[in-house]
Formats: structure tokens, sequence, C-alpha cells
């Protein structure tokens, strides 16, 4: 089994990817991390020497590198479904999980954290308010495209035995 799990920037992929893979006995992965290593650089320092298109080529590699993995829970950057036929090759690979996170909750995660947000750095709550709201209209369409969507905030919030339980079902059918 693996599971990809992706969305906005500050949704909660990793702490999500965690908690599943702790409940499910698989291993964990966090693409950002895994990249920070194999670089021995942050992402922001990749991304400031180097380029973006640099690093979306890494994050692609590495994030191929994980075919022959299995039993594994891989949290991706918010971006990386956006690059390449990364969705694709997650799609045909594995389980792909859309944690779709509210704006305005997302929002004042990262201001709270902003240095491991190179995107955000600078920027005033409006401008991140804004930079996200655009980021969203750019990437929903992709996320739509996952397996399923999991809204762990709001009304209709989930539980994790919830999204554990749809997790056992939708491998089961998948394969």
């Amino acid at each position: 089994m693996k599971i990809f799990i992706i969305g906005m920037p500050g949704s909660g992929k990793s702490y999500l990817g965690k908690k599943l893979a702790l409940s499910l006995k698989l291993k964990f992965y966090d693409l950002d991390h895994l990249i920070e290593k194999k670089e021995n650089q942050t992402i922001k320092q990749i991304i400031s020497i180097n380029g973006e298109d640099h690093f979306r080529h890494l994050e692609t590699s590495i994030l191929k590198g994980l075919e022959k993995e299995n039993n594994i829970v891989i949290s991706c950057g918010g971006g990386a479904p956006m690059f390449f036929d990364n969705l694709e090759f997650m799609k045909k690979h594995g389980i792909v999980i859309w944690l779709n996170t509210n704006l305005n909750t997302i929002s004042s995660r990262i201001q709270k954290n902003l240095t491991r947000r190179p995107m955000f750095e600078g920027l005033n709550s409006l401008e991140i308010d804004s930079k996200l709201s655009e980021l969203f209209i750019q990437r929903e369409k992709k996320y739509k495209k996952a397996d399923f969507e999991i809204n762990i905030l709001g009304k209709e919030k989930q539980s994790l035995s919830s999204v554990i339980q749809i997790v056992m079902n939708y491998s089961k059918h998948k394969h």
C-alpha cells in the first residue's frame, strides 16, 4: 500500500501522514524532508541557489524513486502534483488523498511559522491570504483529481478513524 497526501502548504499533510502511517503500521515519508536530506540543504536554500525548476526536477526524481517502496505514506509538497506527470504517477502507484483544509486555518498556521514557508516570507497577513487564494485557484482542479478528498476542518470534519476506514475500503477496491 502506498498513500500520497496532497494539498495546500500548511494544510496538515505531514501531521495527517504521520498519524495515518502510525495507525496503519506503515512507514512515513515527507517528500520535502527527503529532498532536504538528499541535497543537504533546506528547500529555501535549494530554490534560492538553483531556482524552482531545479527543485521541481529533484522533487519528481525523489518521488519516482519511491516507486519500489511499499507500505508507505508520503506527504507531498503542495506543488508536487502540479508538475510533470507527478499526479498521474501517484495515482498509478497508490492512493492519492487531497487534504482540503480551510484557507483561513492555513493562513493562521503559516503566519505562526513563516520561516518554514519561504513562499510566504516577508508577506503580511493580507498578502498571505491573497497568495493562498491565488494558489488554491491554480491548484484546485489538479487536487480534485485525487482518489478522494478529506476535509479535516470545517462543517464536514472527518475523524482520523473515518479517514483510515476510507483508505482501507478504497485500497481493497483499487487492487
